[in-house]
């Protein structure tokens, strides 16, 4: 049986980069990276089956390592662009975890300030986030320079209080919310909750903006950046 090692080498396993830009200029400010799987494996039964296995950490860490070399080692320079990457808990809280980003920190030390470790707070990783260690691991990744963002906000229970605990760079609000929002007083309300609790920091970024008249909507409540199909579908970078 290869390895994910190898199949990241021959591509087997591929990342798919999605622009996210500045409100309401549309300009771009970075990407989100997601894994894909040549297979056509749906990414969370990919990352479940890889837990159901004991090689989540592994195939989280190879996934984070080749998407920076992807990105950062690509022809095309991305100046000041931040690249988001989606990393698990239970990876973090890993033992051999800081060993692997001491190693990351090293070769991508000119870039650190542009990699945003996107954090899910998955029902799947609940446990994780009560072990002391986590927030320790957290605050460590901030002193070597890593941006932190907490994923799909509003999906969760607690999260004012994890927003405290983590203190994040950026906040991602689910998807959820951006689906007819312009039609929905409802959302608009928490939108506007989230923007104006985000109104020093951390930052707002509003997911899944599919639609012009959500697009205006958020716009006009505030938000700042935003993400989805309307600024571009995950695909490759541009000079590949």
């Amino acid at each position: 049986m290869e390895s994910i090692a190898e199949l990241f080498k021959k591509k087997e396993y591929y990342h798919a980069f999605q622009p996210i830009c500045q409100l309401p200029e549309k300009s771009r400010i970075g990407y989100e990276v997601l894994l894909r799987s040549k297979a056509g494996i749906h990414p969370e039964a990919l990352f479940s089956l890889a837990k159901e296995n004991k090689m989540l950490p592994e195939l989280d860490v190879h996934s984070l390592h080749y998407a920076l070399l992807t990105f950062f080692h690509s022809s095309i320079e991305h100046k000041n662009e931040l690249l988001f990457v989606n990393i698990f808990p239970s990876t973090i809280i890993e033992d051999t975890f800081p060993g692997f980003i001491q190693k990351i920190a090293r070769t991508f030390r000119p870039f650190l300030t542009q990699i945003v470790l996107e954090i899910n707070e998955s029902i799947m990783e609940g446990e994780c986030w009560s072990e002391p260690i986590f927030t320790r691991r957290i605050a460590e990744l901030k002193k070597l320079g890593f941006l932190i963002a907490l994923d799909d906000v509003g999906d969760g229970a607690n999260i004012f209080s994890k927003i405290e605990d983590i203190s994040p760079d950026y906040i991602k609000i689910d998807r959820f919310f951006s689906q007819e929002l312009s039609s929905s007083l409802e959302k608009q309300k928490t939108v506007k909750l989230f923007v104006d609790f985000c109104k020093d920091a951390p930052q707002l970024i509003l997911e899944g903006v599919e639609e012009e008249e959500d697009f205006a909507c958020a716009s006009l409540l505030g938000v700042a950046i935003g993400q989805g199909y309307l600024f571009g579908k995950p695909g490759s970078l541009p000079d590949e």
